[in-house]
């Protein structure tokens, strides 16, 4: 998988971020698929509870003011014509245009016949807890 499918790819993800729609975030992901964060993996096997999650953490965004979530491909590493590994910078910033949160996250792509689609996400920097403090504030 390219480098140049792979940027394609984020701005599509990214886009579906920044409308706040967990829809169009699950729908970039491929089934089975799953996340790891801290020491725990949540493998999803059917859609709806995959779902459920994106629309979930779009509305921890919604509640955090983000107004718009922006990315720097720091590392992309093809894995054959199917697969791709990518380091993702994330700036999040709110509404106001103050910055909320930057942190990076990795990404292994697998190519379906949507086209890459996120088969396992590491989340091994974003901190919801704090951006969930800041819409309760």
């Amino acid at each position: 998988m390219t480098r140049v499918e792979v940027e394609a790819f984020f701005e599509t993800y990214r886009d579906a971020f920044n409308a706040l729609d967990g829809d169009a975030v699950a729908d970039l992901w491929h089934l089975p698929c799953g996340i790891a964060q801290g020491a725990g993996v949540t493998w999803w096997t059917e859609d709806a509870p995959m779902r459920a999650n994106h629309r979930a953490l779009c509305a921890i965004y919604r509640q955090a003011d983000v107004g718009r979530a922006d990315f720097t491909l720091v590392h992309h590493e093809p894995l054959g014509p199917q697969h791709a590994f990518a380091r993702i910078a994330w700036t999040l910033v709110r509404r106001d245009g103050s910055p909320l949160q930057s942190f990076d996250t990795a990404y292994q792509l697998i190519r379906s016949a949507a086209g890459p689609r996120v088969l396992l996400c590491t989340a091994f920097e974003e901190d919801l807890q704090e951006m969930k403090t800041h819409a309760a504030a």
